[in-house]
């Protein structure tokens, strides 16, 4: 089958869902699978745009197609923005003339960032080669975005956006969630033809060599006496981390082996290191490079997930299954009812607050350091984060979504007998 896979960033570049990317193409490419990705040059953050990759290459057998960015003298930060409105119409233009030329795929891929208008360019480019069309959800747009007040619910923007997002979901021969609560979202807000449940994986380190994957596996731990809780990633609004530290100030006498690292940047990270300047048990940590990051976590005791309520119906935690890969129990700050608590509680991969507020949240980790000797060890992580079995998923899943009979296979012609199941893989 040949894949083209639609995707703004593509490894040596940052994000997650770049090198999340690599992963699951090259395990394609091994399937015997096509896989082609049009992305952008290294562009997510300042130090991404130093390097320098070739604009055609072939990485792990993935043909690699990248769009030039803007030179560092302009890009500045409305440049920046302008850059990343820009891709979509530049994919739909480079979609135009290779379709002109007698380019054809079997199957279009994208996801959901930039917000709604990638999920567009994705399903009209499917609809331009006369491939079927796989939207992968990473997030939920626009009801992210109003559950968090960005876009207002029920405005004229919020209504557009709402429209053509679930005519592309509807469109979809193949739409992809992280969780059960995502998906149930996704069908009370539509009548999606095919939908996976089908959460990420930890990253690939893809510079590491065995011996040093080796060094990680054999560091000793800690001896300083002190159980580190750690937050690593996006210090954002919605995350509700400036109640974690107040409890932290809670706690400062009555436990002192306890302490909270934050590590990374966003929009919150002012109003934390305010908040924290005078506590004892609190440390801040810059965004790292992430094998930098990685080993940090791997030397801390418990992980930290923590969201405001009501967005993991539009979002799943990723940094979850890193936690859980490197061996931390994981502490969750979620709403109680949710699949990722139920998961929590029912395998034994940490605990979950009883509440939100400082409080509440200061109890719970009075109850963690007291009871340290019997903690959960985590040990059901493996069946929760194992890496080959999920991209193996993948292969599977792409073998029932298009029969081995046919190349190119048009709408029309495709079998549709089951386009109405609910969820037709087993979850992971």
């Amino acid at each position: 089958m040949k894949i083209l896979i639609l995707y703004r960033h593509f490894w040596p570049d940052s994000p997650p869902y770049a090198s999340m990317l690599r992963s699951i193409a090259r395990t394609l490419v091994e399937a015997g699978h096509e896989v082609t990705i049009w992305a952008e040059e290294p562009c997510y953050k300042p130090s991404d745009r130093s390097l320098s990759v070739p604009r055609h290459t072939s990485v792990d057998g993935i043909r690699v197609e990248r769009l030039a960015r803007l030179p560092d003298r302009v890009a500045t930060e409305p440049m920046r923005l302008l850059d990343k409105l820009l891709f979509v119409p530049r994919l739909l233009l480079k979609a135009v003339v290779r379709r002109a030329r007698g380019a054809r795929y079997d199957l279009v891929w994208t996801a959901t960032i930039p917000p709604v208008i990638q999920g567009w360019a994705g399903r009209t480019i499917a609809g331009l080669f006369g491939a079927q069309f796989l939207y992968h959800c990473q997030d939920l747009y626009p009801e992210l975005a109003g559950h968090m007040n960005l876009w207002r619910q029920g405005g004229l923007l919020y209504r557009i956006m709402a429209r053509i997002e679930r005519r592309t979901r509807s469109r979809a021969d193949l739409l992809v969630t992280l969780s059960a609560d995502m998906a149930a979202a996704v069908r009370k807000l539509g009548n999606p033809r095919k939908l996976l449940i089908l959460n990420n994986f930890p990253l690939e380190d893809f510079t590491a060599t065995d011996d040093q994957v080796m060094s990680r596996v054999a560091s000793p731990p800690r001896d300083d006496g002190k159980i580190q809780l750690i937050f690593a990633g996006n210090l954002g609004n919605f995350q509700g981390l400036e109640a974690v530290v107040e409890a932290m100030r809670l706690i400062e006498a009555d436990c002192p082996k306890l302490e909270f690292l934050l590590m990374g940047e966003g929009k919150a990270l002012p109003r934390l290191q305010k908040r924290a300047a005078d506590l004892s048990n609190v440390r801040i940590l810059p965004h790292l490079p992430y094998e930098e990051a990685r080993r940090v976590i791997a030397d801390a005791d418990i992980g930290l997930v923590s969201v405001e309520s009501g967005i993991q119906r539009y979002a799943f935690p990723s940094k979850t299954l890193t936690y859980l890969e490197l061996g931390l129990p994981i502490l969750t700050i979620v709403d109680t009812a949710s699949e990722l608590a139920n998961m929590v509680t029912s395998k034994g991969l940490g605990w979950v607050s009883a509440g939100r507020d400082c409080v509440a949240i200061s109890e719970t980790l009075l109850l963690i350091a007291n009871g340290w000797e019997s903690r959960p060890l985590g040990s059901g992580s493996s069946t929760i984060v194992n890496r080959r079995d999920v991209l193996h998923s993948w292969v599977r899943a792409l073998a029932i979504q298009v029969p081995a009979r046919g190349t190119h296979a048009g709408r029309e012609e495709r079998n549709d007998a089951s386009s109405n199941d609910e969820t037709w893989f087993d979850q992971i």
